[in-house]
């Protein structure tokens, strides 16, 4: 069985921690505190899902979605993001970059692992 990778980005490093303790599950992490970092561990990487936070530093998580989206290699990563902005224009505009899903901030662990989880079915 293939151990998924999980790209997370976000700049707070106690997120970061809880989104992976929230994640029960065999699977490989990776973090990311910048746009640019995001994007080049995601290049090396080739992670199966990204959680990518909307407010980060060097621009916005929106711009991590959408180059993973136009890129050929890394368009398969299934983008999550979560973010405190939360309205249905945010969630609208993250999927228009291509995220599949959105979670809000302050996230619950069960609902992260489980929609981490739905996007991992058949992947693996």
């Amino acid at each position: 069985m293939k151990v998924a990778r999980i790209l997370i980005c976000d700049d707070e490093p106690a997120l970061r921690e809880l989104m992976r303790l929230a994640l029960v599950g065999d699977y490989e992490f990776e973090e990311a505190e910048t746009v640019s970092e995001a994007i080049e561990i995601a290049e090396r990487f080739h992670p199966d899902v990204v959680l990518v936070d909307v407010m980060m530093p060097g621009g916005s998580g929106l711009e991590v979605v959408r180059r993973l989206a136009d890129d050929p290699v890394l368009r398969e990563a299934q983008c999550v993001v979560v973010s405190a902005f939360a309205a249905e224009t945010d969630q609208h505009e993250a999927r228009e970059a291509g995220a599949t899903a959105f979670v809000s901030k302050p996230f619950d662990p069960d609902d992260l692992s489980a929609t981490v989880a739905s996007l991992l079915v058949g992947k693996r």
